[in-house]
């Protein structure tokens, strides 16, 4: 029998809907190029994944969940998906980094 720590889970596990939704006319790589070295001078743990179509660039919480940006090609660029966690937990730095990259 397995023991699940912590509260932390991937997008792909989490219910609920993205914090932040967005389009850009950028690539995913471009998008990922731009958010991957801002995020990880805030959290320096930060690490980016591919996944289907797309990157998935997460910042581990010191506290609380993690918060991710997942980035997927679409019709005329990608679709921005920014996953924070409880209200008193998002970082406001994270989440200007992904508005500014748009």
């Amino acid at each position: 029998m397995g023991l699940l720590a912590g509260c932390s889970l991937p997008t792909a596990l989490a219910p609920g809907k993205p914090n932040v939704s967005e389009i850009t006319s950028k690539t995913p790589k471009d998008y990922a190029q731009c958010v991957l070295p801002a995020w990880q001078r805030e959290t320096s743990r930060t690490t980016q994944t591919d996944i289907s179509n797309g990157y998935r660039i997460t910042a581990p919480g010191s506290l609380a969940s993690d918060e991710i940006v997942e980035v997927v090609k679409s019709k005329n660029g990608s679709l921005v998906s920014l996953y924070q966690g409880t209200p008193w937990a998002k970082s406001g730095s994270l989440k200007k980094v992904v508005q500014d990259c748009l």
